[in-house]
């Protein structure tokens, strides 16, 4: 059946030879019903919407151009589509008949098939704006119940990080930068201390950094295996090496996503720095031990106005190519009074600056390390992030940006 047939069309006229010629010209295309008067039409419309208007201009009473005008001014009824059918056939007419909200124009006398045409392509258009009014309607009601479903997902993700107060005792100079490109990301920072072999004290303090495959829900998706994978390898094993817990990390991926496998569908990983703290005693740093580990990402420490990039293994984990037997390297370095590390993603260096689209870039990121050295932490923190947000300025930042630094001051 056509759906125009089962459209709503309103004739209005006072004269009664013309409704009836409508009627019996256009009663086998569509729901005819008829208002004798302006008067009668609003009141008909504002029970019983028709789909389309057919309007005569010259009635006693209120005319045509009064009916358009108060139809288009309630928002209820001004989408409903109303052409003009008069003997007025001046330019100036048909401009006022525009004015008031009319979508078309037909002079008397008129051939009724030009009518029907014109009927039928103001209806096809109104079912169009139908249709995608609904379909939107649709998509933001489905979009607004995925919002609620990320945003609650940002909330369990953030409730996985360590929280500054509960490191602070450990590492009382420290901050931590945690920004996901979108609501939730692939940035993950881990954390677990191991009491000292005489119950008292901290004997050792892991921190990590860990840099998922992408980003959003994905990423986040993948932050939750890392985090599972952490919190057996550390917590319920009890290894605190990083080079193990890297090679433990890159079995623990590869087999949970079956990339160990020909049948993987999923080709997924991570890259990831681990320091293990000694040594502290009361946070001094006398006799302290750190002991680095890298997965593509490196550790940077900054002494005596000296800084030094110490590289990860190039070899990501948990991918279809990463080697399950690789040994990663551990590198150690002995603590002094006044050093600061920085661990960290590189989406820092990667935000591109609104004025040309040219990368941070690691040199710059050092060179704003230095720059800060010998402020406070939390002040560290605020310049930093102020640089990065006059940097990238109205760009989207590029990637996730997870920073952890932390020093042992004099």
């Amino acid at each position: 059946m056509n759906d125009l047939a089962q459209c709503k069309v309103l004739l209005v006229d006072d004269t009664k030879s013309n409704i009836n010629f409508l009627l019996q010209a256009l009663k086998n295309d569509y729901k005819l019903s008829v208002a004798l008067s302006g008067e009668r039409a609003l009141k008909f419309v504002q029970s019983t919407p028709p789909d389309l208007i057919l309007l005569d201009i010259m009635m006693p009473g209120m005319d045509g151009y009064e009916v358009c005008r108060q139809i288009k001014n309630d928002p209820y009824t001004r989408d409903i589509p109303i052409i003009f059918l008069s003997a007025m056939n001046d330019v100036e007419n048909k401009t006022d008949g525009f004015k008031v909200g009319a979508v078309d124009y037909i002079t008397k006398p008129f051939e009724i098939l030009e009518v029907k045409a014109r009927i039928n392509t103001h209806l096809s258009l109104r079912l169009a704006n139908q249709a995608l009014r609904a379909a939107k309607e649709s998509s933001e009601t489905a979009n607004e119940k995925i919002m609620a479903s990320i945003q609650y997902a940002n909330i369990i993700q953030r409730s996985l990080l360590p929280s500054p107060e509960n490191i602070k005792p450990f590492l009382p100079d420290s901050f931590f930068i945690w920004m996901p490109r979108d609501i939730v990301g692939g940035d993950f920072i881990f954390t677990e201390y191991f009491p000292s072999p005489a119950g008292e004290g901290v004997g050792g303090f892991i921190v990590a950094v860990i840099d998922c495959t992408g980003h959003g829900v994905p990423g986040a998706f993948m932050t939750m295996i890392a985090s599972s994978g952490m919190t057996k390898i550390v917590k319920d094993e009890g290894c605190c090496d990083p080079a193990q817990i890297l090679k433990q990390l890159n079995v623990f991926v590869k087999k949970t996503l079956q990339q160990d496998t020909e049948r993987a569908l999923s080709d997924d990983g991570l890259d990831a720095t681990v320091c293990l703290i000694s040594g502290l005693s009361s946070g001094a740093p006398d006799n302290a031990q750190l002991i680095f580990a890298g997965a593509k990402l490196p550790l940077l420490h900054i002494y005596d106005d000296e800084i030094i990039v110490v590289k990860g293994d190039r070899q990501s984990i948990g991918y279809k190519r990463s080697d399950l037997e690789f040994e990663f390297t551990n590198h150690i370095i002995n603590i002094k009074e006044g050093m600061s590390f920085y661990m960290f993603s590189d989406g820092f260096a990667d935000q591109l600056d609104e004025k040309d689209e040219r990368r941070f870039g690691n040199r710059r990121f050092k060179n704003l390390l230095k720059e800060v050295m010998h402020l406070p932490f939390e002040k560290r923190r605020e310049i930093l992030l102020d640089a990065f947000h006059t940097y990238k300025g109205t760009n989207e930042m590029q990637d996730d940006v997870t920073v952890v630094g932390f020093g042992f001051g004099k």
